[in-house]
């Protein structure tokens, strides 16, 4: 009877350690690829869309996909903003998840909420964590990915606006 409490237990540690949450860093790729920082000049009487790393996002596999399938992923990120002065106004911060192929800018790939932006500022660095929806946890799933954010919102000015990316890792857990 001790012998299969014992067995019992090992099996339900080892089953447990195989279920620890994994850690998915795509600032490698990003940085591999040059696309974790870049500028570009922004000319705004209005309107504002600034999508990065660029319109086409960026593709990310090669990752290992998780055995079974998340309860949850959250998108941890560590974005630094800068930008010469030229810009006032105020806009949202979001990032986009999508399927390879995909559109990645549709509201429907869009990853939590909008985070605000002074773009008074020169320097400003925006983290945090967003929950990925189940159909972004089926497009982790899947092995291949784009991701991307958008700073929309209302500018007046011309600035030379600098992004880094300096954390941008997809929290898995299964429990």
């Amino acid at each position: 009877m001790k012998r299969l409490l014992l067995f019992l237990g090992l099996s339900l540690t080892l089953a447990a350690c195989s279920l620890a949450p994994v850690t998915i860093d795509l600032l490698p790729t990003l940085q591999q690829n040059g696309a974790d920082a870049g500028t570009q000049t922004v000319t705004a009487a209005g309107n504002l869309d600034l999508m990065l790393p660029d319109a086409s996002g960026y593709g990310v596999s090669g990752y290992d996909v998780p055995s079974l399938r998340p309860n949850q992923v959250k998108l941890e990120y560590a974005l630094v903003l800068t930008q010469d002065g030229g810009l006032s106004g105020s806009a949202e911060l979001r990032f986009y998840l999508a399927p390879a192929g995909a559109d990645l800018w549709s509201a429907s790939e869009q990853v939590g909420d909008p985070i605000a932006v002074d773009l008074g500022q020169t320097s400003t660095t925006l983290s945090g964590s967003l929950e990925l929806s189940p159909e972004q946890i089926d497009t982790l799933m899947s092995g291949t990915l784009t991701v991307g954010a958008r700073v929309v919102g209302t500018a007046n000015g011309t600035a030379t606006v600098g992004y880094r990316f300096d954390r941008l890792v997809l929290k898995v857990a299964f429990f």
